[in-house]
């Protein structure tokens, strides 16, 4: 890839939109179901039961938040995005695996872990890439043309 060669990198586009999209819906559900938890807290409801729900809530902000940092750092080609983005990727199949030992199995139980899983498959192998790891090291942030 010369230097006048601005066309985009599909592994590095393709990990781009796939780390916008799960942390843009790590933060979503994050978002309304701590919303959730305060508006059951300040409208009086019991809320020690939903310790677990607010721990779960609170790190799928955390790692939404921490797959869109990667996300934007990779779009710049910044060293830190395979780091970044590497954490959150094993972050989350640590929680997948763990959900999959504690939660009840349902057939959406079961459909939502293999989805997941698959999603983060696809990203550790993009991740490991020879396309991203080229794109990170010429430090040319990406283009849409």
């Amino acid at each position: 890839m010369t230097e006048h060669d601005h066309s985009p990198r599909p592994a590095a586009l393709g990990l781009t939109g796939l780390s916008v999209g799960l942390g843009i819906i790590g933060v979503a559900i994050g978002f309304a179901t701590l919303l959730g938890l305060t508006a059951t807290a300040s409208g009086g409801g019991d809320t020690t039961e939903y310790g677990p729900m607010a721990v779960t809530a609170a790190s799928s902000l955390v790692l939404g938040v921490l797959l869109i940092v990667g996300a934007v750092l990779l779009w710049r080609a910044h060293r830190a995005a395979r780091v970044v983005i590497g954490v959150a990727v094993a972050l989350l199949v640590v929680s997948s695996l763990a959900r999959m030992v504690v939660d009840s199995v349902t057939f959406i139980s079961v459909l939502g872990s293999v989805l997941s899983l698959c999603a983060l498959v696809a990203m550790g192998a993009l991740l490991a890439s020879d396309g991203v790891r080229d794109h990170v090291r010429e430090g040319v942030p990406l283009r849409l043309n």
